[in-house]
């Protein structure tokens, strides 16, 4: 029989890569160093030097303390975070301390504290406790004490957590101040010279439709600056724009547990100003973000009318401008010919379509609103009426989910038996309503508009076209524009099929 070769198996061996670099930290409370000589920071620096000699190690430096145990390894004094960081930057192996309670008083913030150490393979030594992470028997010390550490780690976790939900129970602030206001002891109170800011940026926003980097710009242009002092952007006006916190709501959802309250502090703008700015933000997003910040006055509004996608809707068309020379062209070009060169009618001048729609509409005041019956109307009701419908229905469903986390919560023990009876009430009382106003929605959808309440809505269109003639600013004619037109269909540039809203 052959004999096989085996290979002797070596036993495992700890890898430590430590060099002998050493800090080490030190302590007293005020009383300690006036009454004890034992405690007092010479006597412990002199013990960790002699250590350190005995040892061979090399002693960096010394972390002196002058309070009390429970603030050294504070995270929130960023003690802890400052002894890490050297640690991190300076090669460090080894912590040295004359004892464990110079660290801190409490054994949970010592536990966790080494716990920190060990994740950087450092050590930690007590000149006169026999705790020595460098050892064997240290190692093993230290897989018992991570045990522990998990643990308290968990239950700190966990006493957090629980602070915040009675917090957001009781509609105080959580987590980032909002911009226009600041924490006051019965929680969010109203900055003025910021909510001036806030109440300014819904403004441009709804009644002169600046778009977020618009708003933005003008913010900067008036010399307006953040709470850090920094520039305006569109990302901070968009974070403005989507809180509803302004409206006097406090919201909270975290790790499926959602509450919200109603009239929980001083709005900074009404609920009406909010809704407008909301299906705004809708409208723009249909219209598409890019084509709305473009400088011609029908972006957002053209459709090729020789392309569709594949649900059947005409793509898009969006502003293009082209220089020769001294000269600069602007066109509308199809977005299907931008992005894949598919589409019979490519680009149209810009300036002769926009003629030919002033012209329509030049027509139209002039022989009085009699005339737009002849003209492609759409009920602008039916849109926002969908909106609103998909809006409530979305809400609808939030809410089913928001009861069943609720019922989770309370299972789980995160929410006590009389709360969750009132969350359940205020959830299922608003479910009932929302159900009533989907059921109107639908109802209104289904139904159809009085001749004599288009013709007021005519009237009404008509002014909006006055202005619009009569404004010279681009970003404020094409808000007129948008209330007069849904969407224009374009086969040529002498070929336009205008659709009115009413």
């Amino acid at each position: 029989m052959a004999r096989r070769n085996r290979k002797k198996s070596t036993p495992l061996k700890a890898i430590d890569n430590r060099t002998n670099r050493a800090i080490g930290i030190v302590r007293v409370s005020t009383a300690e160093q006036a009454n004890e000589e034992r405690y007092s920071i010479p006597h412990q620096k002199a013990h960790i030097a002699e250590e350190c000699r005995r040892r061979g190690f090399e002693l960096i430096h010394i972390f002196e303390f002058v309070q009390s145990g429970a603030k050294v390894l504070s995270r929130s004094t960023g003690e802890q975070e400052k002894i890490l960081k050297f640690i991190e930057d300076n090669n460090i192996s080894y912590v040295i301390v004359h004892e464990l309670d110079r660290l801190a008083r409490s054994m949970t913030d010592t536990l966790l504290f080494t716990d920190e150490l060990a994740k950087r393979n450092v050590a930690l030594v007590s000149v006169h406790d026999p705790v020595d992470t460098s050892t064997p028997q240290g190692i093993m010390q230290m897989q018992i004490l991570a045990v522990f550490a998990e643990y308290f780690r968990k239950q700190l976790a966990g006493k957090v957590m629980g602070s915040m939900i009675e917090r957001a129970r009781e509609g105080k602030p959580l987590g980032k101040t909002p911009y226009g206001y600041t924490i006051g002891p019965q929680g969010f109170e109203v900055v003025p010279h910021e909510a001036e800011v806030v109440k300014k940026i819904f403004r441009l926003y709804v009644e002169q439709n600046l778009g977020m980097r618009g708003i933005a710009v003008e913010l900067n242009r008036l010399g307006l600056r953040t709470r850090k002092g920094n520039q305006w952007s569109h990302s901070t006006v968009r974070d403005i724009l989507e809180n509803e916190v302004y409206t006097g709501c406090f919201l909270w959802d975290k790790d499926g547990l959602n509450i919200s309250i109603e009239n929980n502090h001083t709005p900074i703008i009404n609920r009406e100003i909010w809704e407008k700015a909301q299906t705004r933000r809708n409208t723009k997003n249909k219209l598409g973000g890019r084509a709305q910040n473009q400088n011609f006055l029908l972006s957002g509004l053209l459709k090729c009318g020789h392309c569709t996608d594949p649900e059947g809707n005409h793509v898009s068309m969006a502003g293009r401008t082209n220089r020769k020379g001294k000269y600069c062209y602007k066109y509308y070009r199809c977005n299907n010919y931008a992005s894949k060169g598919t589409c019979q009618g490519h680009e149209y001048r810009a300036d002769r379509l926009e003629k030919l729609v002033l012209e329509d509409i030049e027509m139209l005041i002039r022989n009085g609103p009699g005339m737009i019956v002849d003209r492609n109307i759409i009920l602008e009701d039916g849109e926002s009426i969908k909106q609103n419908l998909e809006l409530y229905e979305r809400r609808l469903a939030a809410l089913d989910t928001a009861l069943e986390k609720a019922a989770a919560a309370y299972e789980a023990g995160a929410y006590d038996l009389d709360f969750f009876r009132e969350r359940k009430l205020k959830i299922t009382a608003e479910q009932a309503e929302l159900k009533k106003l989907i059921a109107e929605t639908r109802a209104r959808l289904n139904g159809c508009i009085p001749p004599e309440e288009i013709q007021r809505r005519v009237q009404v269109k008509m002014k909006a076209a006055v202005r619009l003639l009569q404004e010279t600013d681009i970003t404020r004619a094409k808000m007129y524009l948008q209330e007069i037109i849904d969407h224009i269909l374009v086969k040529s540039e002498e070929d336009l099929t205008i659709f009115y809203r009413v």
